[in-house]
C-alpha cells in the first residue's frame, strides 16, 4: 500500500505534551480535506513498544491531550534533519534539540512551530477517528493560522511558487523524491483559477 500511494506529501507534525515537552516527527500519510474552513489530516499508525506489542506514539498522545498540533512543510534543505525526527524516541527528548532545530512560537497555538519551514500550519483538532484493525488514528485538524515564507509566496499572483518551495516527498522504505521538476496541464475550464 504505501509504495503504491506515492508520492506523499509530509506532515511534519509539532506537538507538546501536558507538561510543554515538544515533539516532532513526521507524517506521510497526510492530506488537505477542504478549504472552507481550511482542514488538514494525518494518521498516526501504532508504534512497536519494547515487549512486541502496540503503543500510541507520542504525537498522537499529545494531540489527544492538548487538541492542538502544526503541520511544518519539509523542503530539501530540511530533508536530513526530518528523517533525524523520523526515529523512535522516549516521550521527554525534545526533537527540536536532538535535530539541532530552531523553534518558534505559534501564533494561534501553544504549539512551537519548525522556524525554518516554508509553510506552517497551525492546527486545532476537530476530530480524532480510529481506523483499521490495529488501530491507526486519523486526527484532522482545521488550520487555523497559516505561516509562509516570503520567499515562496508570490504576492502578484497570490500563489504560492513551487519552483521555489522544492517540497520533499515520500517514496516507500528509505526513498523520498525533490519536486523539482515541475510541469503544467490547464484544466479544460476556461474559468478555473486553479
Amino acid at each position: 500500500m504505501i509504495g503504491c500511494v506515492v508520492p506523499r506529501p509530509i506532515a511534519w507534525v509539532s506537538s507538546v505534551d501536558a507538561a510543554g515537552v515538544p515533539n516532532l516527527a513526521p507524517f506521510s500519510y497526510f492530506m488537505a480535506i477542504t478549504h472552507d474552513p481550511p482542514t488538514v489530516a494525518f494518521s498516526s499508525s501504532p508504534r512497536a513498544t519494547a515487549g512486541g506489542g502496540r503503543g500510541k506514539k507520542d504525537t498522537l498522545r499529545n494531540v489527544e491531550t492538548t487538541r492542538e498540533f502544526v503541520v511544518n512543510v519539509v523542503d530539501d534543505p530540511l530533508a536530513e534533519q526530518m528523517n533525524v525526527t523520523s526515529g523512535d524516541y522516549a516521550p521527554e527528548i525534545d526533537e527540536f534539540t536532538l535535530a539541532g532545530l530552531a523553534s518558534a512560537p505559534s501564533a494561534r497555538v501553544r504549539v512551537p512551530r519548525v522556524a525554518a519551514a516554508p509553510i506552517n500550519m497551525e492546527c486545532r483538532v476537530v476530530q480524532i477517528i480510529p481506523i483499521g484493525n490495529l488501530p491507526s488514528n486519523l486526527v484532522i485538524g482545521e488550520v487555523v493560522h497559516l505561516h509562509i515564507r516570503d520567499d515562496v509566496y508570490d504576492p502578484a499572483s497570490g500563489r504560492l511558487d513551487m519552483h521555489r518551495l522544492r517540497p520533499v516527498g515520500r517514496l516507500a522504505g528509505h526513498l523520498y523524491t525533490h519536486v523539482h521538476e515541475i510541469f503544467e496541464m490547464k484544466r479544460p475550464a476556461v474559468d478555473y483559477k486553479g
